[in-house]
């Protein structure tokens, strides 16, 4: 394996027969499955609907069932903690969008109570990662029940049942307590250090080759599951593992070369690399790797390369929780906390967005007196979800998502009988929903497609036309997508990205400058400013990996940089919080140098765009060590 053997697959197309953003759109995470979330919707979305049938009460139970969609559709892989923080945060704001839709009065109405939540629902994404799957459920749902007409049953009633297929749900991710697991993107990145032991074992013997491939294909599923997800929010344990991955390159470049001329490395070096991969898994951190002066020029290189990569895990993992901060008071705390809300001027263009296409395709539905015309709607509010990537490449896998599952539920629907068979098949389709949620959009489209038919067509809802509605309707709603929120809307389209992080050092480096010189007045809304300026340019860079028009094949070699900047505004703001109270000081000319090393980066990186990332990286990463030091 040569040296572009161990650079991921996503970051080397120039021999790939397609683009990298239409490899990145079509291809799926390859994400381990999660027995724990299979189960969950299996119960919570398929339970309902076997339950109906025995007690022949179909319309309550597909009620429980779209309420237990909801929250399977932000229970995601992860700690324990999180997923029930998570899933508990949409239980409640799921249920007030779908009791809003359901006790709108009338279509117009309806329309205009789905265009008011929208608004909360798009600056709630502004705030975390939390908030935002919240917000985004609490629209959709809200869509939803404005279409769900129920026959002979109260609104108090429709929303009791909806609310119960929630906390359903909520139940059996209560229940996964004893099942909880490390995370996949963890283990992803500790696979990574298998595959290099595994390497050395092979080195000499027939299973080389495929010990190399098997080194690419770990490196190509850690940068896959860690950069093709659709969301954009922040998530410290991410960014922690995509700085090990970045790091890991020279230790594997190292690697391939001492394996290709059959030697070993020394005892230190695979005992550090065992330890890697065991603390990448469990989160813990490693003492620093000091190794004894190696024989081969080769060998040298791997060490340092060791070295290098936990010497930058310990900063990364450090500055989670910097020793400065844990001097700092609840009310410190709390304005640190804070701070990370931004909405700003992207935040209210994405919201203008959502509105005037939800108010296009509420306005067709109603002009054209469509049945089921709220999937429109529900179209438009599902791909124009913020921090979720690309809206060109979530239009067309939605549009083909909805394609395939109309056909697929059609045939379904034509060979199996009503009743138990399909309960059955129900059930087994509602389980896979999670996995698709987290794998591929366009899957996930697909499956919750052929969920909703099956559902019902066991149910007085249903009616003969309705896949062919559902069809037309969702691409009616990718049209509009595309027409308004893409086409016609110019703001994030092909922007200029390293004009942007040229910017977007300068601001921090005037936030430090204030900060660090313990000037309270402006602090703030500086702050603020800057803290939406990092969120823009990590949501311009995520979309720019599925666009047609990507400025760059490498876009992504700039996400380190990323993390660095809102690590040092973090760390900034608590310096300065610090030192407001007399418990800190820095040196004028400490603070000169600083800022100095930080507006110098931004003016290189105007002057050379095309210059090497690693070098602003590393300038970044001194910063950082200083201001936390």
């Amino acid at each position: 394996m040569t040296q572009s053997d161990a650079i991921p697959t996503a970051t080397r197309n120039s021999r790939a027969p397609l683009p990298a953003w239409l490899i990145r759109m079509l291809r799926p995470a390859p994400l381990p499955l999660d027995w724990t979330r299979i189960v969950a919707a299996a119960v919570g979305i398929g339970g309902p609907a076997v339950v109906g049938i025995a007690v022949q009460r179909m319309e309550p139970a597909v009620l429980v069932s779209v309420g237990a969609l909801c929250v399977s559709f932000s229970d995601l892989t992860g700690s324990y903690r999180y997923r029930t923080k998570r899933v508990g945060l949409t239980v409640l704001t799921g249920g007030f969008g779908f009791a809003a839709g359901v006790l709108a009065p009338g279509p117009v109405w309806s329309a205009v109570v789905v265009v008011a939540v929208s608004i909360p629902s798009v600056l709630s994404s502004r705030v975390n990662d939390l908030c935002a799957a919240a917000g985004a459920q609490m629209l959709t749902f809200c869509v939803v029940a404005t279409g769900h007409v129920s026959t002979g049953m109260p609104p108090n009633e429709q929303i009791a049942w909806f609310v119960t297929g929630e906390l359903l749900l909520l139940a059996m991710v209560a229940a996964t307590w004893p099942f909880r697991r490390t995370a996949p993107a963890r283990a992803a990145v500790a696979r990574v250090f298998d595959a290099l032991l595994r390497l050395f074992d092979a080195a000499g013997t027939g299973a080389a080759i495929g010990a190399r491939q098997n080194l690419t294909k770990a490196l190509n599923g850690a940068h896959d599951i860690l950069l093709g997800g659709a969301s954009v929010s922040r998530s410290r344990v991410h960014d922690r593992l995509y700085v090990i991955l970045a790091r890991a390159t020279p230790v594997v470049e190292a690697s391939v070369a001492l394996a290709h001329s059959g030697s070993r490395p020394s005892g230190e070096a695979l005992a550090a690399l065992r330890s890697i991969a065991s603390c990448v898994r469990s989160g813990q951190a490693l003492p620093r790797y000091r190794p004894a002066p190696s024989g081969s020029v080769v060998e040298h290189a791997l060490d340092q390369g060791i070295a290098d990569l936990i010497d930058a895990w310990l900063r990364v993992k450090s500055a989670d929780e910097p020793v400065f901060q844990e001097r700092l008071g609840p009310r410190e705390h709390f304005r640190l906390w804070r701070s990370n809300i931004s909405i700003g001027r992207t935040g209210w263009l994405l919201a203008v967005r959502m509105v005037l296409c939800l108010a296009v395709a509420e306005g067709v539905g109603l002009a054209l007196n469509f049945e089921q015309s709220y999937w429109i709607a529900m179209t438009v509010a599902l791909v124009l979800k913020p921090n979720s990537g690309s809206v060109f490449a979530r239009t067309v896998l939605r549009g083909f998502g909805t394609v395939v599952g109309v056909l697929i539920a059609s045939v379904l629907l034509a060979v199996i009988p009503a009743g138990w068979p399909l309960a059955v098949i129900t059930v087994l389709l509602a389980a896979f929903v999670p996995e698709a949620l987290s794998r591929h959009y366009g899957m996930f489209t697909m499956v919750v497609t052929i969920v909703v038919l099956v559902q019902m067509h066991q149910s007085e809802l249903f009616m003969d036309q309705l896949p062919v509605v559902r069809l037309v309707d969702s691409l009616l709603g990718c049209g509009i997508v595309l027409l308004i929120g893409y086409l016609m809307w110019p703001p994030g389209r092909s922007p200029d990205l390293t004009g942007k992080l040229a910017g977007a050092v300068e601001t921090v480096s005037e936030y430090v400058s204030r900060s660090l010189a313990g000037r309270e007045q402006g602090r703030s809304t500086l702050r603020r400013r800057t803290y939406r300026e990092l969120s823009d340019l990590r949501a311009t860079l995520q979309q720019q990996l599925m666009e047609p028009a990507s400025i760059g094949r490498n876009a992504e070699v700039w996400w380190p940089s990323i993390i660095l900047l809102e690590r040092l505004v973090d760390a900034a703001t608590g310096r300065a919080l610090l030192i407001e109270r007399g418990g800190d000081d820095l040196r004028l000319d400490h603070t000169q140098r600083i800022v100095s090393t930080m507006r110098t980066a931004a003016r290189q990186l105007r002057i050379q765009p095309d210059a090497p990332a690693h070098v602003l990286r590393n300038r970044l990463t001194d910063v950082y060590t200083e201001v936390v030091s």
